[in-house]
């Protein structure tokens, strides 16, 4: 009677057994809950499910040797599993002293401080640059990390925010004592609007010591409004200011302070001068984009003998890369077989490799001094045209670039950095393009960029300016409006 009830028990539990087996089945819970689940937790519940109606058919069959036979099957199992964890982590060592590491293409910047790096072992450097700050102001000034949101007709916008130091909201504009959350909807129409990159916008300073807000401040009779963006160059700038216009705004005059960004994409990208995105990657979104790129849905493409097992599988797509492209033409992209139609993931690896941190010969160089100045002759006619039609004046500054201030406090070394790349690239391009505005080639032009000798030492980092040069900056451009 004993054992007749304990093979009851045995059959009663193995049924149960399965019976949770076939519950647990993915199959069966994605027809109940009418959805699908990832491969990983589909993996996981079938490993679970089989393994629960296995034991269960094995309680039944076995039943009083059940515990016995699961012993020792348990004691085999865990060996082997033990074995192959080994073999795996061997594997995975062995795999990763031989996996090809990406080789990331970096600019040479050891020439020159980094504020974002002298925060950790040189915060009275920063202290010198930012006298009345805290360490706590200074690293949040610095630290404007991310400024890029998503924007569904221009490549992007800057990200609308609220902090101590940067407040940037309605249309992009980042307010100032002038302009505000409150009323920047009243002021805009009729204002002045003031484009450029992040040195308008005002990276490293407060909302009151940008161009802009020391415009407000001198100018009491009319307002200026703060539309920088960084990375932005001059074609994106008037991009930006067609959406305004096309939503029925209507400036009393514009303003491009330019320069800075316009030599640095013509050097980072081969495309026509007036089909130059901001950032090199949004010219592939077409490709590459968040309806397109592939998802990796588990860690296993992460362990370095997938990496191997991978780079060996791609090598010849690697020994297949195009030769560094031409710096002496730009793609023509309405031609089917050029490389950036062809190929456009190989395309982009050529555009990493161009940098004005690195070397470019003299004919590159005058190629690029060729790409501003059909930029500029283009724009400067456009505008021309532009505000005449709609009833503003046009104004364009170029701007003081900071790479070529005799006494910038981020160069380490001031006698060694005209043989720097950087140094090289701004000084043979920069000085032609000023010497085409100062004979008039483009009428809306002006050269303020004299401005930072009266402070040359005025910067917050190798490029943007202290509150102390933009003021000079500020000054400089109102007297030009007042006398136009």
């Amino acid at each position: 009677m004993e054992n007749k009830n304990n093979s009851r028990i045995y059959i009663v539990a193995g049924s149960l057994f399965v019976a949770i087996g076939l519950i647990v089945n993915p199959f069966v819970l994605q027809f109940v809950r009418g959805g699908a689940f990832s491969t990983s937790v589909l993996v996981v519940l079938l490993m679970i499910s089989l393994l629960m109606v296995v034991s269960g058919i094995v309680l039944i069959r076995k039943k009083n040797g059940f515990l016995s036979w699961a012993g020792k099957k348990y004691h085999d199992m865990a060996v082997i599993v033990f074995n192959m964890i080994v073999l795996f982590l061997v594997i995975n060592a062995v795999a990763a002293f031989f996996v090809k590491k990406t080789q990331e293409i970096k600019a040479d910047t050891s020439y020159f401080y980094a504020p974002q790096d002298l925060l950790i072992d040189s915060i009275g450097f920063l202290r010198n640059i930012y006298p009345d700050k805290s360490d706590e102001d200074i690293k949040e000034l610095l630290l404007l990390t991310s400024p890029y949101a998503n924007h569904p007709v221009l490549e992007y916008m800057e990200r609308v925010q609220e902090s101590k130091h940067y407040n940037v909201g309605y249309e992009g504009v980042r307010f100032d004592q002038e302009v505000t959350p409150r009323n920047v909807r009243e002021k805009i129409n009729g204002a002045v609007w003031v484009f450029g990159g992040s040195t308008t916008f005002g990276q490293g300073v407060s909302d009151n010591e940008t161009i802009t807000a020391f415009l407000n401040k001198i100018d009491s009779s009319g307002t200026y409004i703060n539309f920088g963006v960084h990375a932005y160059h001059q074609s994106n700038e008037i991009d930006k200011m067609l959406l305004l216009l096309r939503k029925g705004y209507q400036p009393s005059a514009v303003v491009f302070i330019d320069g800075l960004n316009d030599l640095i994409r013509m050097v980072e990208t081969n495309f026509h001068p007036l089909e130059t995105p901001a950032l090199a990657k949004s010219a592939y979104t077409s490709d590459y984009n968040i309806a397109t790129r592939v998802k990796e849905t588990s860690f296993l493409r992460k362990l370095p003998v997938v990496k191997l097992l991978w780079s060996v599988l791609n090598e010849n797509d690697e020994n297949n890369v195009a030769t560094e492209v031409s710096w002496t033409r730009y793609d023509n992209v309405y031609d089917a077989e050029n490389l950036y139609n062809k190929d456009p993931k190989n395309h982009f690896a050529q555009m990493l490799l161009r940098s004005p941190y690195n070397e470019v010969d003299s004919a590159g160089l005058n190629y690029m001094v060729w790409k501003l100045d059909e930029m500029y002759k283009a724009n400067n006619q456009f505008l021309k045209k532009i505000s005449e039609a709609y009833g503003f004046k046009a104004f364009v500054f170029y701007q003081p670039l900071g790479v070529l201030s005799d006494n910038n406090p981020f160069w380490k070394n001031h006698a060694a950095r005209k043989e720097t790349p950087l140094f090289r690239n701004f000084n043979a391009v920069a000085p032609v393009i000023q010497s085409y505005i100062r004979e008039g080639r483009y009428d809306l032009f002006y050269d303020i960029s004299d401005v930072q000798r009266i402070c040359p030492d005025c910067y917050v980092d190798l490029t943007h300016y202290n509150p102390q040069l933009n003021k000079l900056i500020a000054d400089s451009i109102y007297q030009k409006l007042q006398n136009k």
